[in-house]
This record gives C-alpha cells, sequence and structure tokens, in this order.
C-alpha cells in the first residue's frame, strides 16, 4: 500500500468542524426556542461551584425548580467562567424551562452572552471547517499526483574523491 493513502485522512478535520458546527447551531435553535416558547420560573439554588484548573476556570451550578406538572426538577448545568460571574451571588434565578428542546433550561440573566458565545463558536468552526477544506483540497491533489507518479528516485552521489 502507497503512503500517500494515508493523506487522505486528512478529510476527517472538515468532517469533524461540520459536526461541531452543527452541533452548535443546534444548540442556538435550542436555547432560542426555549427562551421563546418555555414556561418562565424562578429555581433555586441548591450548588454552586467554581473551579480553576490550570489556565481554564469553569464551573457549575445545581438548579431546583418545580414546573406545572408538579414534579420537582433538580439538573446542574456547566457554566464557563462568563456566565458564572453573572448569577455567582444569585439565591434565585429566573428560569425558563421547555422540556422537549435541545437546551430544556436557559437562565434569563445570561442569554443574551450565551446567545452570542454560541454565536462566536458557530464563527469558529466555520472557519475551521473552511480552511481545513482548503488543505484537504490540495493535500488530496497532491497525494492523487504522488499515487499515480510515484516517488522520484534520488540518487546520491559522490563528488569528493
Amino acid at each position: 500500500m502507497n503512503k500517500y493513502y494515508f493523506i487522505f485522512l486528512i478529510w476527517l478535520l472538515p468532517v469533524y468542524f461540520l459536526f461541531q458546527s452543527g452541533y452548535q447551531v443546534y444548540t442556538y435553535f435550542g436555547i432560542q426556542s426555549t427562551y421563546n416558547n418555555g414556561e418562565s420560573y424562578v429555581a433555586k439554588v441548591t450548588d454552586f461551584d467554581v473551579k480553576q484548573i490550570a489556565a481554564q476556570t469553569n464551573g457549575y451550578v445545581v438548579l431546583q425548580f418545580t414546573p406545572a406538572d408538579g414534579e420537582t426538577i433538580e439538573q446542574q448545568l456547566s457554566l464557563p467562567v462568563q456566565f458564572a460571574q453573572v448569577i455567582m451571588d444569585s439565591e434565585i434565578i429566573p428560569i425558563r424551562y421547555k422540556e422537549d428542546s435541545a437546551k430544556s433550561i436557559v437562565i434569563m440573566a445570561i442569554y443574551d452572552l450565551q446567545k452570542q458565545v454560541v454565536r462566536v463558536n458557530i464563527a469558529v468552526t466555520l472557519i475551521g471547517l473552511i480552511a481545513t477544506l482548503i488543505v484537504s483540497f490540495f493535500a488530496s491533489r497532491y497525494a492523487g499526483k504522488k499515487i499515480k507518479t510515484g516517488d522520484e528516485e534520488m540518487v546520491i552521489e559522490r563528488v569528493d574523491e
């Protein structure tokens, strides 16, 4: 098997970025759907933690609320540090809840910031998709040429006597 066939594995990168872009778009529309069509509740913060690991800071919040059907829901949501700063000192948080949405809980205080972050994520993954598509195209052309023509044989000559 020719070693140049392995270059075609580079097409896995655009597939990955396409998947990530799709996931971010799915998340964006889930957030909008929950915000626009969900029911408003007031959730109690039962646990909140922000952790710093190396250069990354993130955390989580555990929200507890009772929707109209009477069954208490307690759910843990992960939070980037930007979101955690907004709700850090709150014991009661207004939320929107829609059970069948991609993102069933949206915290009202961070909705605009969350939409903005997801939009940036979509832009970054689309840039990555375009860049890897270009690189994959040229790498595939190069591999195709090398598979057809083969490698040049190098002849090493000794020039000193």
